[in-house]
């Protein structure tokens, strides 16, 4: 699996399984591949409505300040979503 399928395929999954809420700006964050497990690593991050609390205007439109962050475990051989966990990235200062 090439990185753009892994991270396709991760974001297809998240759009799917929140299917039933509100999620929006969904959109890689991270991406990496484990050899050793042959496993991609996938950080999708996207914004729900009741955690917006800050927003700011960049030039490019609107950016909420509070994100979700999910950690995709997919199989390298046919890309297989094994897990989706929590993601805590921490603020850059």
């Amino acid at each position: 699996m090439e990185v753009k399928e892994a991270v396709n395929t991760a974001i297809e999954y998240i759009i799917d399984l929140y299917a039933d809420e509100p999620i929006s700006e969904v959109g890689l964050e991270e991406v990496s591949l484990d050899p050793e497990r042959g496993e991609w690593k996938v950080t999708v991050g996207f914004s729900r409505p009741w955690d917006a609390k800050t927003v700011i205007e960049a030039p490019y439109g609107p950016v909420h300040l509070d994100r979700v962050f999910k950690l995709l475990h997919l199989r390298d051989v046919d890309g297989q979503v094994l897990s989706v966990t929590d993601r805590l990235l921490a603020a850059a200062n």
